[in-house]
């Protein structure tokens, strides 16, 4: 199984649709309901909350059907409120429940109280279990398996009910085989992580701006790649291997530009087994005719 992280922007649920029919059988997308986008010349965002998340529903089934995938929502909208009162969450998946969609609602260990008992409205509907989202910086806390019991006994499921979804942003991978001991270690303190119905390791050395590769053809190491394969190599007979996931060709924490300040250059970026072969041009404002089919 492979996981993208995606934020549901056009090219991505592009990319979904386009598949073919046996890797869709393959993937299962971990999406979040981004952050809204921003007016630079009003200086507020674009859209009112319910503008903004109103047509993920039937995107959604538009660009995936019922397939599975589990979802979440971005920290700065995750109190919004929709038109008729609902929280952003309960009105995605009500809509869902309504395509028959296999979709997982995912949580966070810092979540408010608020999005908690959402999500275990959710859960306690649709049967489906939940997904926890835990982040580096908490899997390397004494109590990180704690806060993971507290949080899926708040929400009235089982361990075999939990995707444990490992999030590790960018951290720095090397060297791969040292930082997979301490991952190890780390692990440890969950448990027997054969107890979770699934394992997802997640993370990214995709650079969070393209502005130091040079104009032309370059490389970049898919890092998250290599380091998932030291991971595999390392890890203990009997523990679990996680599924990988990573966040594409998009930085997690990238956030959009005025872009009336900046000359952004057009790039194509693929990748490769090792690495990310990046074709960049020049400013794409004014010459956006290099950039075809």
């Amino acid at each position: 199984m492979y996981v993208p992280a995606l934020r549901w922007r056009m090219a991505e649920y592009q990319a979904l649709l386009r598949l073919t029919d046996g890797a869709k059988k393959r993937v299962v997308p971990y999406l979040t309901i981004p952050e809204r986008e921003f007016d630079f010349d009003s200086w507020q965002p674009k859209k009112t909350i319910h503008e903004h998340v109103h047509p993920f529903v039937d995107r959604y089934g538009k660009k995936w059907g019922a397939r599975p995938a589990w979802i979440g929502v971005h920290a700065t909208v995750a109190d919004g409120i929709m038109n008729d009162g609902r929280d952003i969450l309960t009105y995605v998946f009500d809509g869902l429940r309504k395509l028959g969609a296999k979709a997982v609602p995912s949580i966070r260990l810092d979540a408010t109280t608020k999005l908690q008992s959402s999500v275990a409205g959710i859960v306690k509907q649709d049967g489906r279990g939940v997904a926890i989202s835990v982040r580096l910086e908490d899997l390397m806390k004494k109590d990180a398996f704690a806060r993971v019991v507290a949080v899926f006994r708040s929400l009235e499921v089982n361990e075999n009910e939990v995707d444990l979804i490992l999030d590790l942003g960018q951290p720095n991978f090397e060297p791969y085989n040292a930082f997979a001991l301490a991952l190890i270690a780390s692990l440890r303190r969950l448990g027997d992580l054969n107890r979770f119905r699934n394992l997802v390791l997640i993370s990214t050395a995709i650079p969070e701006t393209f502005k130091d590769v040079s104009k032309g053809v370059g490389e970049l190491p898919r890092h998250d790649w290599l380091f998932f394969q030291a991971l595999l190599s390392a890890l203990p007979s009997g523990m679990r291997r996680p599924s990988y996931g990573d966040y594409t060709i998009v930085h997690p924490e990238f956030t959009p530009q005025d872009m009336r300040k900046i000359k952004s250059s057009g790039k194509i970026v693929y990748a490769t087994g090792k690495s990310w072969w990046v074709r960049k041009g020049s400013a794409f404002r004014g010459n956006e005719e290099q950039m075809h089919e």
